[in-house]
């Protein structure tokens, strides 16, 4: 990551993009019900379909 001077579209805490990285939200109505903000819905579902291709992956130790 690098230190930009855009304002953020979509804010996540620590926990919800360690959901997201796991591949948890399965669609944008999904990231906003577990609290996950955006300034559109655009965005929450661009950054959403990243990972929607994949399946969701965990870790041996979660």
């Amino acid at each position: 990551m690098t230190p930009t001077h855009v304002a953020e579209r979509v804010t996540l805490t620590r926990h919800q993009l360690a959901v997201w990285y796991a591949g948890g939200y399965r669609s944008a109505t999904s990231a906003r019900m577990a609290g996950v903000h955006a300034t559109s819905e655009e965005a929450l579902t661009s950054l959403v379909r990243s990972t929607t291709q994949h399946e969701p992956w965990l870790p041996d130790h979660f």
